[in-house]
């Protein structure tokens, strides 16, 4: 395909819609779950809209997760979505989704059928489903194509802003009696914000997080007949003689992969795959803030050689530091 599926737009624009109703449906529990009520709006009333709106959020699951299932992009599986952290697409980042959804299937199921239940136990798990609001915004941003875009950006925001100032509501207007409780929360609160965006502008807002997340370098890629690929406007420019810096990682095939930052420009990566330690050649990519800009292989003898578009790029002074950086020269120049 020359670009994304119907299905890889789909799972995308459900996973925002799922997290506005996710939201939605969290401020509106903790309103009602604090006696909040409004003039001429029966409590009845507000309880049965929690209730749909939850059973909406629920229908937006199943469509996110079947069109990520469903799309070729990233090889996901039945296993993936049903399994934390069993996905080898951003593993950590899939499994906090996966966790975060069944949570909510819990919540939506256990309040459905909650006649079976003691109250006790049911208010265990309604509480514990809580927890999938937080996990589902990580999973988001973690996971999400349009992290950086103003929009994404736009609406996380607003869904934040809104269950943390339902917390703060909650926290400072209800009952007094429990105010020691409340003080707790409030910190927490504020905690939470300070940490998410410490988190964003530490990972996913910085170059190169697709790699970091734990994107297969095969998928960073969208490689054409030639072995190159033209998935990025930028281009690499000629005449570099820029210092790099990153990090190697064992593969559990006995090779490695070099992810390796210019250090004058952190968004242009250079990612080296070594299928096994005896390679003369090995797959090198290179992608400019997290989108790729070629893919290809490389010839191994003092250095690495390959050819980028129409830019011939050399990797030299290749060296791991006892402290297990590695280091090197980024050499660009006509091909």
């Amino acid at each position: 395909m020359s670009g994304p599926s119907v299905f890889w737009y789909t799972t995308r624009s459900a996973g925002m819609v799922l997290l506005v109703l996710l939201t939605a449906s969290v401020v509106l529990g903790v309103l009602t779950n604090g006696r909040w009520t409004t003039a001429g709006v029966p409590r009845f009333v507000t309880s049965s809209l929690h209730r749909n709106l939850s059973l909406l959020t629920l229908v937006f699951l199943v469509l996110h997760i079947v069109t990520a299932i469903v799309d070729s992009f990233a090889h996901l599986g039945l296993k993936d979505a049903l399994i934390p952290f069993a996905s080898d697409y951003r593993r950590l980042w899939m499994g906090l989704g996966v966790v975060a959804a069944e949570l909510f299937i819990a919540l939506v199921i256990t309040s459905l059928v909650r006649g079976l239940f003691g109250y006790g136990a049911w208010r265990l798990i309604h509480l514990l489903a809580y927890v999938s609001w937080p996990l589902a915004l990580l999973h988001g941003v973690g996971t999400g194509s349009d992290t950086r875009a103003w929009w994404a950006l736009l609406i996380n925001f607003a869904c934040v802003t809104a269950v943390f100032v339902a917390l703060a509501w909650r926290a400072y207007a209800v009952s007094a009696a429990r105010s020691a409780s409340h003080g707790v929360l409030a910190i927490a609160t504020a905690g939470g914000a300070v940490a998410l965006i410490a988190f964003l502008l530490m990972g996913p807002l910085r170059p190169g997080w697709a790699i970091a997340a734990g994107t297969p370098a095969n998928l960073l890629i969208q490689s054409t007949s030639n072995g190159a690929s033209t998935a990025s406007a930028y281009t690499l420019p000629r005449g570099l003689n820029d210092q790099l810096q990153g990090s190697l990682t064992q593969t559990p095939s006995g090779g490695a992969l070099v992810t390796l930052s210019d250090v004058r420009d952190p968004a242009l990566q250079v990612v080296i795959t070594i299928s096994d330690p005896n390679a003369t050649a090995v797959s090198v990519a290179v992608t400019h803030n997290a989108q790729a800009v070629c893919s290809t292989q490389a010839a191994v003898s003092q250095g690495l050689t390959a050819i980028c578009g129409m830019t011939q790029l050399a990797v030299q002074r290749l060296v791991q530091n006892a402290d297990g950086s590695v280091q090197g020269v980024l050499v660009t120049q006509a091909a």
